[in-house]
């Protein structure tokens, strides 16, 4: 899809543990934490003049995206990797039917309330 950047997570692994490379830097910007309950969606709105990162901590989901130009529709996986929606493109994040799904966020410029347009991401790949 248009812009859409999946990246896979570095880890690092040794016998005390991990250390997971989650979110790009440098960073300059805003960094939160997504929460959806079981089978809820969280988003369903687009920003023209930000871009956002995402990637799973716990649970399961998808961040499913509508490019409102074309229609185009796609959902990814958070797990293990992390996914870049450009500005312009409408994205929300789904949770799986069984457990909440927590979402790292980062945001490449301070949140504007004015830069929030709500617009659904429909199962049938219409915005």
């Amino acid at each position: 899809m248009r812009g859409v950047r999946v990246e896979p997570i570095q880890v690092f692994s040794d016998p005390r543990g991990s250390l997971h490379k989650l979110l790009p830097g440098p960073v300059s910007g805003e960094v939160y934490l997504v929460r959806a309950e079981p089978g809820a969606r969280r988003g369903d709105h687009r920003h023209e003049r930000m871009g956002e990162w995402f990637t799973a901590l716990s649970g399961s989901g998808v961040l499913a995206i509508v490019d409102p130009a074309t229609g185009e529709r796609a959902e990814y996986d958070l797990r293990g990797a992390r996914v870049y929606v450009p500005a312009g493109l409408v994205h929300t994040v789904i949770a799986g039917p069984d457990e909440p799904f927590e979402v790292l966020a980062f945001a490449d410029r301070l949140h504007d309330p004015g830069d929030v347009f709500p617009a659904a991401v429909s199962p049938g790949g219409e915005p």
